[in-house]
């Protein structure tokens, strides 16, 4: 078995990511006939430009998984250029790992659980990571892939239901 296994999720895309787009778009043109109107300086549809550039390579995000020895690691990647760790965690710190089911989804939110969807448009089946981090519980859903599923139960026996 490897000790080192990477997964790449593309991310889903949500109203407001649609919104975002939509501003990015419209951004320019808006900036244009405000600028025709107003007399306004060249440099304000410049600016639109570059925030219109910025607001639609932020819409485009995947989560990389990686899991090492027990370690679970996932940052999300924007625009296929820049990422940015969002959460890491050692094998102590799971508490339970366990197929994605909206029953299991509404135990959770009934306990005040805070879950946070990672898994993105994957194929593979969802699987929920609750770990526990600084005193607080956080439940993740995955997209596991088999190799992935197989590390997992080996680092983490007694923590699958």
């Amino acid at each position: 078995m490897e000790n080192y296994i990477e997964h790449l999720v593309k991310g889903k895309r949500g109203t407001k990511e649609y919104m975002e787009r939509g501003v990015a778009i419209a951004l320019p043109f808006l900036c244009f006939i405000i600028l025709y109107l107003l007399s306004l300086p060249l440099i304000f549809f410049v600016f639109s430009f570059v925030l219109t550039y910025y607001l639609w390579n932020r819409t485009s995000i995947e989560y990389e998984y990686l899991y090492m020895a027990g370690e679970l690691s996932v940052d999300i990647v924007y625009h296929k250029s820049s990422r940015k760790k969002l959460f890491s965690v050692e094998k102590e710190e799971i508490l339970e790992i366990r197929q994605w089911s909206p029953e299991t989804l509404e135990r959770y939110k009934r306990e005040g659980i805070p879950v946070l969807d990672l898994a993105g448009v994957g194929e593979n089946q969802h699987y929920f990571y609750l770990v526990q981090h600084e005193g607080k519980k956080t439940a993740y859903i995955l997209d596991c892939p088999e190799k992935l599923l197989k590390e997992m139960r080996l680092y983490s026996r007694d923590k699958w239901l």
